[in-house]
């Protein structure tokens, strides 16, 4: 018999290139959608709008818009995606009230899986409840039903980016995109879908698709699968289908969660000049 990991290897990949949408199952947002305002409080150097996102029919995404009291439209906008959800590094004295305290505007999103959007602890015995609030297993509930939560989560942060550009407490500032390890995978294809985001900040992300089929023993989240799509693209493919808009990616990871020299990163995203490597 042999090993999963023994037959990817052995399995030649024939690019087909397939629309990154169609590929993810991702969906556009309506045109002309809006930020719902809930509340508006005053903090000690901005204000705070807790605001919600129509991402699709009965799916909110909330998130916190810290907004400066200067108005600095050369400042952008940056949309922060946290693993840990929107209730991250909010307080006062933290960074993103600290960037709007320098006239930075910041969107933190809960994007589905994640935060308020956790899925539902169902009724039931706790130990087999339990295991279906977890993200893996909304990831396989996603892929059963044909729409995998990578392509949910993209279409959660498009939605996000087009009410923004409209919200008058930040329109006309460049937009920024922003997330650390595993949701800078959705946040670099939203960024390829949506011209609109004029920069990428990516912090401790996966460096390829190629690692994870190379790497017997990954953690990678099942998040972050696709079917067939390494038979597509890959992610130094995506990051180069930016340009010339700007990619930063810090402390990046291959599959195993080890962090790679900048050098072998560079080499995997030479064919994409707009990508700069930090360590």
């Amino acid at each position: 018999s042999k090993t999963p990991f023994a037959l990817n290897q052995e399995q030649a990949v024939s690019r087909r290139p397939v629309p990154l949408e169609r590929l993810l199952s991702a969906d556009r947002p309506p045109a002309g959608i809006r930020a719902a305002v809930q509340r508006r409080v005053p903090s000690r150097d901005c204000d705070i709008e807790a605001i919600e996102v129509p991402s699709c029919p009965k799916v909110w995404v909330p998130a916190w818009l810290f907004v400066p009291r200067k108005t600095a439209l050369a400042k952008p906008l940056v949309v922060a995606l946290e693993p840990g959800g929107r209730n991250v590094r909010w307080r006062e004295g933290e960074l993103y009230q600290s960037l709007a305290a320098e006239g930075v505007a910041v969107c933190v999103a809960n994007l589905r899986g994640l935060g308020d959007l956790t899925p539902e602890f169902s009724r039931g015995a706790a130990g087999y409840a339990r295991s279906h609030n977890e993200d893996e297993d909304y990831a396989w509930a996603s892929l059963i039903l044909g729409k995998p939560l990578l392509g949910q989560r993209v279409t959660d942060i498009l939605a996000v980016t087009q009410a923004l550009r409209a919200h008058q407490a930040v329109a006309g500032r460049r937009l920024v995109l922003a997330a650390q390890d595993h949701l800078t995978v959705p946040a670099l294809f939203a960024a390829a879908l949506d011209p609109d985001i004029h920069s990428l900040y990516l912090a401790r992300g996966l460096v390829s698709y190629r690692s994870i089929v190379d790497t017997e023993n990954y953690n990678h989240p099942f998040a972050n699968f696709v079917p067939e799509l390494l038979n597509s693209t890959d992610l130094p493919e995506v990051a180069a289908s930016v340009a010339p808009r700007r990619v930063v990616l810090a402390g990046t990871l291959d599959a195993a969660g080890k962090a790679l020299d900048p050098t072998a990163v560079r080499r995997l995203y030479a064919k994409a000049p707009n990508t700069e490597i930090l360590a």
